[in-house]
Protein backbone atom coordinates (compact mmCIF):
# COMPACT_ATOMS: atom_id res chain seq x y z
CA UNK A 1 0.00 0.00 0.00
CA UNK A 2 0.91 3.19 -0.54
CA UNK A 3 0.55 6.74 0.99
CA UNK A 4 0.97 9.86 -0.62
CA UNK A 5 1.09 13.90 0.02
CA UNK A 6 1.40 16.40 -2.61
CA UNK A 7 0.72 20.36 -3.06
CA UNK A 8 -0.36 21.98 -6.27
CA UNK A 9 -2.10 25.42 -7.40
CA UNK A 10 -5.19 26.56 -8.91
CA UNK A 11 -5.11 27.10 -12.45
CA UNK A 12 -7.47 29.78 -12.04
CA UNK A 13 -9.27 30.85 -8.93
CA UNK A 14 -12.22 28.31 -7.92
CA UNK A 15 -15.47 28.81 -7.22
CA UNK A 16 -17.39 27.22 -4.65
CA UNK A 17 -19.24 25.36 -7.83
CA UNK A 18 -15.61 23.68 -8.71
CA UNK A 19 -14.93 22.76 -5.41
CA UNK A 20 -18.18 20.70 -5.03
CA UNK A 21 -17.99 19.37 -8.50
CA UNK A 22 -13.89 18.47 -7.27
CA UNK A 23 -15.51 16.71 -4.10
CA UNK A 24 -18.26 14.99 -5.78
CA UNK A 25 -15.65 13.28 -8.43
CA UNK A 26 -13.79 12.24 -5.12
CA UNK A 27 -16.55 10.59 -4.18
CA UNK A 28 -17.89 9.00 -6.89
CA UNK A 29 -14.78 7.53 -7.93
CA UNK A 30 -12.71 6.62 -4.90
CA UNK A 31 -14.07 4.10 -3.31
CA UNK A 32 -14.40 2.02 -6.10
CA UNK A 33 -10.64 2.60 -6.41
CA UNK A 34 -10.15 1.82 -2.62
CA UNK A 35 -8.42 5.12 -2.15
CA UNK A 36 -8.80 6.94 0.94
CA UNK A 37 -7.14 10.63 1.88
CA UNK A 38 -7.54 13.92 3.33
CA UNK A 39 -7.77 17.41 0.78
CA UNK A 40 -6.98 20.58 2.45
CA UNK A 41 -7.55 24.10 0.05
CA UNK A 42 -6.90 28.02 1.02
CA UNK A 43 -5.43 30.40 -0.65
CA UNK A 44 -5.45 28.49 -3.85
CA UNK A 45 -3.36 26.07 -2.59
CA UNK A 46 -4.43 22.42 -2.22
CA UNK A 47 -2.93 19.94 0.42
CA UNK A 48 -3.68 16.43 -0.44
CA UNK A 49 -2.88 12.98 0.95
CA UNK A 50 -3.85 10.10 -1.16
CA UNK A 51 -3.40 6.07 0.10
CA UNK A 52 -4.19 2.93 -1.43
CA UNK A 53 -3.10 -0.03 -3.50
CA UNK A 54 0.58 1.50 -4.85
CA UNK A 55 -0.75 0.85 -8.26
CA UNK A 56 -4.13 2.56 -8.08
CA UNK A 57 -2.14 5.53 -5.93
CA UNK A 58 0.30 5.68 -8.80
CA UNK A 59 -2.10 5.61 -11.48
CA UNK A 60 -4.38 8.48 -9.80
CA UNK A 61 -1.49 10.58 -9.19
CA UNK A 62 -0.77 10.70 -12.77
CA UNK A 63 -4.25 11.72 -13.93
CA UNK A 64 -3.85 14.72 -10.89
CA UNK A 65 -0.81 16.14 -12.44
CA UNK A 66 -2.91 15.93 -15.43
CA UNK A 67 -5.77 17.74 -14.43
CA UNK A 68 -5.71 21.09 -16.11
CA UNK A 69 -7.43 22.47 -12.77
CA UNK A 70 -4.08 23.09 -11.04
CA UNK A 71 -0.36 23.69 -11.50
CA UNK A 72 2.63 23.54 -10.25
CA UNK A 73 2.02 19.59 -8.51
CA UNK A 74 4.85 18.33 -6.50
CA UNK A 75 5.20 15.52 -4.27
CA UNK A 76 6.19 16.26 -1.10
CA UNK A 77 5.90 12.65 0.70
CA UNK A 78 5.31 9.20 -0.76
CA UNK A 79 5.77 6.14 1.69
CA UNK A 80 4.54 2.27 1.76
CA UNK A 81 1.83 1.85 4.18
CA UNK A 82 0.74 -1.27 6.13
CA UNK A 83 -2.71 0.53 7.51
CA UNK A 84 -4.98 3.09 6.52
CA UNK A 85 -4.91 6.55 7.93
CA UNK A 86 -7.62 7.91 6.32
CA UNK A 87 -10.01 5.09 6.44
CA UNK A 88 -13.44 7.27 7.22
CA UNK A 89 -12.88 9.66 4.43
CA UNK A 90 -13.88 8.55 0.51
CA UNK A 91 -12.13 11.80 0.33
CA UNK A 92 -12.36 14.42 3.62
CA UNK A 93 -12.31 17.76 3.02
CA UNK A 94 -11.73 20.95 4.86
CA UNK A 95 -11.21 24.80 3.69
CA UNK A 96 -8.73 25.94 6.10
CA UNK A 97 -9.36 29.20 8.26
CA UNK A 98 -8.20 31.86 10.93
CA UNK A 99 -10.88 30.42 13.29
CA UNK A 100 -9.32 26.66 12.06
CA UNK A 101 -5.78 27.79 13.18
CA UNK A 102 -7.63 29.11 16.37
CA UNK A 103 -8.33 25.72 17.53
CA UNK A 104 -4.69 24.09 16.43
CA UNK A 105 -2.31 24.94 19.59
CA UNK A 106 0.40 23.02 18.10
CA UNK A 107 0.43 25.36 15.37
CA UNK A 108 0.60 28.97 16.91
CA UNK A 109 3.28 30.56 14.97
CA UNK A 110 1.66 29.38 11.99
CA UNK A 111 -0.66 32.22 9.61
CA UNK A 112 -3.21 31.21 7.19
CA UNK A 113 -1.26 33.52 4.41
CA UNK A 114 1.57 31.08 5.09
CA UNK A 115 -0.70 28.14 3.39
CA UNK A 116 0.78 27.94 -0.30
CA UNK A 117 3.53 25.55 -1.51
CA UNK A 118 6.46 27.24 -1.03
CA UNK A 119 6.11 27.71 2.79
CA UNK A 120 4.64 24.07 3.36
CA UNK A 121 7.20 22.39 1.12
CA UNK A 122 9.79 23.54 3.42
CA UNK A 123 8.24 22.92 6.69
CA UNK A 124 7.12 19.38 6.96
CA UNK A 125 6.00 19.62 10.94
CA UNK A 126 3.45 22.07 9.78
CA UNK A 127 2.31 19.55 6.93
CA UNK A 128 1.91 16.94 9.38
CA UNK A 129 0.15 18.76 12.00
CA UNK A 130 -2.13 19.87 9.55
CA UNK A 131 -2.93 16.45 8.35
CA UNK A 132 -2.97 14.86 11.75
CA UNK A 133 -5.68 15.99 12.93
CA UNK A 134 -8.06 14.40 10.21
CA UNK A 135 -6.88 10.76 10.82
CA UNK A 136 -8.86 8.72 11.95
CA UNK A 137 -7.61 7.79 14.95
CA UNK A 138 -6.66 11.61 16.12
CA UNK A 139 -9.18 13.69 14.43
CA UNK A 140 -9.06 16.20 17.67
CA UNK A 141 -9.25 16.24 21.20
CA UNK A 142 -12.56 15.62 21.21
CA UNK A 143 -12.34 12.55 18.99
CA UNK A 144 -9.36 11.57 20.85
CA UNK A 145 -11.07 11.51 24.33
CA UNK A 146 -14.64 9.55 22.77
CA UNK A 147 -11.97 6.66 21.02
CA UNK A 148 -10.76 5.59 24.43
CA UNK A 149 -14.85 4.05 25.31
CA UNK A 150 -17.15 1.45 24.21
CA UNK A 151 -18.61 0.95 20.62
CA UNK A 152 -21.40 2.66 21.70
CA UNK A 153 -18.78 5.95 22.05
CA UNK A 154 -17.27 5.06 18.46
CA UNK A 155 -20.28 5.40 16.68
CA UNK A 156 -20.99 8.81 18.21
CA UNK A 157 -17.69 9.59 16.91
CA UNK A 158 -17.93 8.44 13.54
CA UNK A 159 -21.44 10.46 13.82
CA UNK A 160 -19.47 13.62 14.28
CA UNK A 161 -16.92 13.36 11.96
CA UNK A 162 -19.86 13.16 9.42
CA UNK A 163 -21.51 15.40 10.30
CA UNK A 164 -18.58 17.94 10.15
CA UNK A 165 -18.05 16.92 6.51
CA UNK A 166 -21.35 17.02 5.50
CA UNK A 167 -22.05 20.96 6.90
CA UNK A 168 -19.05 21.89 5.17
CA UNK A 169 -20.09 20.47 2.09
CA UNK A 170 -23.84 21.92 2.35
CA UNK A 171 -21.67 25.12 2.97
CA UNK A 172 -19.81 25.05 -0.63
CA UNK A 173 -23.04 23.84 -2.51
CA UNK A 174 -24.87 26.83 -0.60
CA UNK A 175 -22.17 29.10 -1.99
CA UNK A 176 -22.26 27.79 -5.21
CA UNK A 177 -26.01 28.83 -5.57
CA UNK A 178 -25.77 31.87 -4.28
CA UNK A 179 -22.33 32.29 -7.18
CA UNK A 180 -24.87 31.24 -10.14
CA UNK A 181 -27.87 32.77 -8.81
CA UNK A 182 -26.18 36.27 -8.63
CA UNK A 183 -24.63 35.81 -11.94
CA UNK A 184 -27.67 34.52 -13.62
CA UNK A 185 -26.34 30.86 -14.06
CA UNK A 186 -28.33 28.77 -12.07
CA UNK A 187 -28.88 25.47 -13.41
CA UNK A 188 -30.38 21.95 -13.16
CA UNK A 189 -27.35 20.81 -12.10
CA UNK A 190 -27.07 22.86 -8.92
CA UNK A 191 -30.65 21.65 -8.15
CA UNK A 192 -29.39 18.34 -8.24
CA UNK A 193 -26.72 18.83 -6.15
CA UNK A 194 -29.60 20.60 -4.02
CA UNK A 195 -31.91 17.32 -3.86
CA UNK A 196 -28.81 15.00 -3.48
CA UNK A 197 -27.56 17.23 -0.18
CA UNK A 198 -31.32 17.06 1.51
CA UNK A 199 -31.44 13.33 0.47
CA UNK A 200 -28.41 12.76 2.41
CA UNK A 201 -29.38 15.45 4.77
CA UNK A 202 -32.99 13.39 5.58
CA UNK A 203 -30.79 9.76 5.49
CA UNK A 204 -28.83 11.07 8.76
Amino acid sequence: MLRVTYLSRESDPLTAKALVDLLEQCKHNNPTLGVTGMLIYANGTFLQTLEGETNTVENLLGKIERDSRHRDFQVIKSEAATEKLYENWSMGFERLTEATLHDMPALKSFQLEDFNPEYLSAHPTVVENLLQRHRSQHWDPLIREIDARDQFIGELRRALVNTRQRNEQALLLMESVIEASAEGKLTDVHLQLCRRMVETLRRR
